[in-house]
């Protein structure tokens, strides 16, 4: 985790980026959440996420690569109207900046801590997809500069 956002370098940009041929496969899976189960003891486990290796990948490389930010109120950017419209609104996603992008990844990756799942559902839904298609476009105008 770092403590600044940005600028994000090539390095940075490709070290998402690789991940989009993966996630974009049709085989791709990110991972499924368990049964709750009844152990011998007569006591509950609760259901819990179990990442697939390419997810436990990209959290690595996200926060190694300064992806995940630590020096901003994540719980209360998640609530404003920005955040929202780049969850729910694909052309404002298409136009995010790299620092929006980490302040999003930042919600979504903590997030799942405290809502063990939540990171699946950012990925069955699309939208992490749409956020590497986002940072690979970035990375594509880096390389053109």
């Amino acid at each position: 985790m770092t403590d600044t956002i940005g600028p994000f370098t090539t390095p940075q940009l490709k070290a998402l980026a690789q991940f989009l041929p993966v996630f974009a496969s049709p085989d791709f899976s990110p991972g499924a959440m368990t049964d709750m189960v009844q152990n011998a003891n007569g006591s509950f486990s609760f259901p819990y996420a179990v990442m697939s290796e390419p997810v436990m990948a990209f959290l690595e490389a996200a926060y190694d690569n300064g992806w995940v930010v630590g020096h901003f109120d994540w719980t209360i950017w998640a609530d404003t109207n920005e955040a929202r419209r780049l969850i729910s609104d694909e052309a404002d996603l298409a136009e995010a900046t790299s620092d929006q992008l980490a302040r999003l990844l930042t919600v979504l990756i903590r997030q799942d801590r405290f809502a063990d799942g939540s990171l699946l559902a950012a990925f069955n839904s699309g939208l992490i997809l749409r956020i590497l298609r986002r940072i690979d476009v970035l990375l594509q105008t880096v390389r053109a500069a």
